[in-house]
Order: C-alpha cells, then sequence, then structure tokens
C-alpha cells in the first residue's frame, strides 16, 4: 500500500483538527531536552502547528518539517510566513527515505508517524537515526489504542472502535505500535531510551462534539465506503453506526483520550 492509503484518508475535519495540535501537547515530553540553537527534524508534520512551536524552541536554529502530504506542506509554509518563522523549512518527503543527508540534524520528532507507518516503522527509525549526529536525540510519541477510553462507551462505540481498528490494519497502519515503541527505536540504534505515556483527550462538550463529527464524516467518506465494499457491514448498520456516533457527540458524559507512549532516546556517540 501506499502512504495515502495508510493514512485514515485525510478529511477536512481531519485536516483541520491536525492543525490544532501544538509543541506543548504533542511534544512536551521532548521540550526539556531541546536548547536554542539546535537544528531540528519534524518527521511527518502535517500542516505544521507543532513544528512552528518546535522552531520557536530552537530558534535562531533551522528547523526542517517533512511530510508525504502535499497539501499538508502547502498549509504548513502558509502558517511559517503568516507566522515570521525564518527558520522553518518544509518538505515533501517520504519518512522510509528522507531526502536529506547524513548527520544534519541534533534532534528529530515524530507523532504517530511509525503508527500510520506499521511494518515500515522500522525503516523509518533508521532513517532518522541516519539523519542525526552523533550524540543526537530523537523524541518519538505513537498510539496505542489498546489502552483508548471513551466516556459514555455503548455498544455502537465499541463497534465502531473496533471496526476502525480492523479498517486502519487493512491499510496498513498498526494502532497499537506504541507499547512497542522503544523497542523498535532501540532497534534503529538508538540507546538509553527514557519512556512516558501521555493522552490526546477530547473532553470539552465542543472537542467531543468535534471528534464525533470527524467519525461521522470517516463514516460517510472513506472508511464508510470501505465497511461497505468490503463486507463487513450492512448499510443498515452503517446507518446504526452514524445514529450511535450523533447520540455519543452531544451526550453529557462523552469524552475519548487517545493513549501515546513517548519515547526521548539518542544516537550513540562517535
Amino acid at each position: 500500500m501506499n502512504l495515502e492509503q495508510r493514512a485514515h484518508g485525510v478529511t477536512p475535519g481531519l485536516r483541520a483538527d491536525y492543525g490544532t495540535r501544538t509543541a506543548a501537547a504533542q511534544a512536551g515530553f521532548a521540550l526539556p531536552y531541546l536548547r536554542p540553537g539546535m537544528s531540528l527534524l519534524d518527521v511527518g508534520c502535517g500542516p505544521g502547528s507543532i513544528t512552528v512551536g518546535l522552531a520557536e524552541v530552537v530558534a535562531p536554529g533551522a528547523v526542517v518539517g517533512v511530510d508525504h502530504d502535499a497539501p499538508h506542506i502547502e498549509r504548513a509554509r502558509e502558517m511559517a510566513a503568516l507566522q515570521g518563522a525564518p527558520n522553518l523549512t518544509f518538505l515533501v518527503g517520504d519518512a522510509r527515505a528522507l531526502p536529506l543527508e547524513d548527520g544534519r540534524f541534533e534532534a528529530a520528532f515524530e507523532n504517530d508517524v511509525l503508527t500510520h507507518l506499521g511494518p515500515h516503522a522500522p525503516t523509518a527509525a533508521r532513517e532518522i537515526h541516519r539523519v542525526l549526529q552523533p550524540g543526537g536525540i530523537v523524541a518519538a510519541r505513537d498510539v496505542d489504542t489498546s489502552a483508548v477510553v471513551w466516556g459514555h462507551r455503548t455498544e455502537l462505540i465499541d463497534r465502531v472502535n473496533h471496526l476502525f481498528t480492523g479498517w486502519m490494519e487493512r491499510r496498513g497502519s498498526d494502532l497499537t505500535l506504541g507499547s512497542r515503541l522503544p523497542a523498535i527505536l532501540r532497534a534503529a540504534g538508538f540507546v538509553d531510551t527514557v519512556t512516558s505515556v501521555s493522552a490526546d483527550t477530547k473532553g470539552t462538550p465542543d472537542t467531543v462534539a468535534g471528534h464525533g463529527q470527524i467519525t461521522l464524516d470517516l463514516l460517510e467518506g472513506p472508511f464508510g465506503r470501505d465497511l461497505a465494499r468490503w463486507g463487513w457491514v450492512t448499510q443498515a448498520e452503517l446507518d446504526r453506526l452514524r445514529e450511535g456516533v450523533e447520540e455519543w457527540r452531544h451526550h453529557p458524559d462523552a469524552f475519548f483520550a487517545n493513549v501515546h507512549v513517548e519515547v526521548v532516546g539518542y544516537k550513540p556517540a562517535a
């Protein structure tokens, strides 16, 4: 499968959601290891909302964001121009074969990129290792949905969750990669790893409703189409799943938390 197939099948709602991510929220575990003047690579930078924050932390150090999705890179460049980030560059590229020279960066960051690469995650981890200087640091963060938490969990929500996990696996992603992240990085050559855990939480009425709408958009779009095409659901069940999500997104007890494993590691010094 190609990279686009391994991704969600990005809907407008997902693109907007990616743009709400920040260095403080998604890269907070990495910030204590960064310092002004460091060169940094953001692998799978998406629309650049995290990258811009990282660039502020390491300024005037040079920061490069790489993503396979050209529309994301276009949005990232627009954001960087609006915010005036002269130390920031964005490139279209594949995490499995980064278009960058050996030993260029002092630090690298990734958020859920290895998750979406699935069986190709070890290749991407080795590529990150390659482009880091000796003594350089990687900060990696990937989901593990075996620990996902749904508030107001219903039978229909359980069914959606089960189908979504199966859909992503068939498309090449690995939604339980997080628990194996330390091992993947150590196999790529990183040492002295430090592991922590955090969660991306939708807990306010607005964010719960927004997460539910993203799920509805997926059920109306690539997710639902594939489920029907593969014979995993009938049209009647698909309608019930939509009704279940619609009920969930407006329920006062609803919330969602996606648990992530965070690992910091080092490329051995020469």
